[in-house]
């Protein structure tokens, strides 16, 4: 089997770990295009990464996609169309273009647009870990196109790769949505912890998080909560000003608990208590469609 030209728009920490990880698989021919290359600044510690992992820079784009079968744009999310849309004037068919950027379903469905139009196969590719610690064996779901074919000829390689379907966007849907939890997840420990550390108890908040996340599954978890607060959210709201209060005591930003009571607040406004009769509902789906239904039907 011939080895696949792979190349690289963007050569920063994701895209060097990812192409070390595939050159120890026996890849030789890994490209890569950053426009930042020659700045006096950013230019050497691209030039360092490129030459410790075997990878040729190019001088063009052009030249970059040229060179390579499957092409991965590994920029930011704010470049990604504007790039696709250069990309796909030296895209021929057969050519693979991977986005990798965390960009909106909309932004990775109208970059498969340029892609068709071009007659190349479109991977919406999301990744779902850290990249440095798996390198090129991160997790990454894909959709769109070409990611059938990505699946196949990249898995050969090591890539830990998922494939959901043909439909641009897919992919970056869970990405989207899981990152609600996860940069959420992130924000919330940062205020919670800073309250913690400036009280002098941030080893028993962080125990009694541990208890709690530890005994139970994550949709045990879904069920326990979201059932609970569903008619309970009244008296959590009036607790979370009780919160609000305790951080502007410390002299501590609040503003995650201000989300957290303007949420609450509005399962209060919906007055799930009485749709559910009081009681708590069997599965948090129920909460989920009562939210959805009556937030359409307001």
């Amino acid at each position: 089997m011939n080895q696949p030209g792979i190349g690289f728009i963007g050569f920063g920490e994701a895209a060097f770990h990812i192409t070390s990880g595939l050159v120890s698989e026996g890849v030789t021919d890994i490209f890569a295009f950053d426009v930042m290359s020659t700045d006096p600044v950013v230019g050497p510690i691209i030039k360092e990464r490129a030459d410790l992992a075997n990878v040729t820079l190019t001088s063009s784009l052009k030249q970059l996609i040229e060179s390579s079968q499957v092409v991965f744009c590994a920029t930011s999310a704010k470049y990604a169309l504007a790039i696709a849309q250069e990309s796909a004037a030296f895209l021929q068919k057969e050519q693979i273009y991977v986005d990798m950027n965390s960009a909106s379903p909309k932004v990775k469905q109208e970059i498969a647009k340029f892609m068709d139009d071009a007659g190349a196969g479109f991977v919406d590719a999301a990744v779902m870990e850290a990249v440095p610690p798996h390198r090129h064996k991160v997790p990454i779901s894909v959709s769109g196109t070409g990611a059938r074919k990505f699946t196949d000829l990249m898995g050969t390689y090591g890539m830990n790769i998922t494939y959901i379907n043909d439909e641009a966007g897919s992919a970056s849907a869970m990405k989207m949505v899981r990152s609600i939890f996860m940069k959420g997840f992130t924000a919330l420990l940062l205020e919670t912890l800073t309250a913690a550390y400036k009280s002098g108890i941030e080893q028993e908040i962080l125990s009694s998080i541990r208890g709690t996340l530890s005994n139970h599954s994550t949709e045990e978890l879904a069920n326990l909560l979201l059932t609970r607060t569903a008619i309970h959210a009244e008296r959590r709201v009036a607790e979370m000003g009780e919160v609000i209060s305790t951080l502007k005591d410390l002299d501590l930003d609040y503003s995650v608990s201000l989300a957290t009571k303007g949420k609450l607040q509005q399962l209060v406004d919906l007055d799930l208590k009485s749709y559910f009769d009081m009681k708590a509902p069997e599965h948090f789906t129920q909460v989920l469609e009562a939210l959805i239904n009556k937030s359409v039907h307001q």
